[in-house]
């Protein structure tokens, strides 16, 4: 089911949140470092995309974003499917963001994932 929904996302196979999602259950992790939390991709709640559709529409975000958290807080985390790299997006700086002034946060999904999760002990 998650290839399905990462497909109809348009994220690339073999990507790395592809990766993470096919062979992970990003879902589950828990974070020291954020609250915010990492959605779920597939069914039942399909939550990527009802996201990722509700900040392209109502927000006005461009299409090559996808929310993968919860954005309850106005802003969230965003992966660039383009480039590869995660904003941490606040609605207030949405002017700037469309306008191209927000630079990535994370260089990639992987080093975002490496810095939500607590370190091994």
């Amino acid at each position: 089911m998650a290839i399905v929904a990462l497909e109809t996302l348009g994220v690339s196979p073999g990507c790395e949140f592809d990766s993470i999602y096919i062979n992970y259950l990003p879902a589950n992790f828990q974070s020291s470092v954020s609250d915010e939390y990492i959605c779920d991709v597939s069914e039942p709640t399909e939550q990527i995309l009802i996201g990722t559709e509700f900040i392209h529409g109502m927000w006005e975000l461009p299409k090559n974003y996808i929310d993968f958290t919860s954005s309850q807080s106005e802003g969230g985390y965003l992966l660039d499917k383009i480039s590869g790299g995660v904003l941490d997006f606040g609605l207030e700086q949405q002017k700037d963001f469309v306008s191209g002034l927000i630079s990535p946060k994370w260089n990639s999904f992987f080093e975002i994932i490496r810095w939500y999760l607590p370190p091994a002990e």
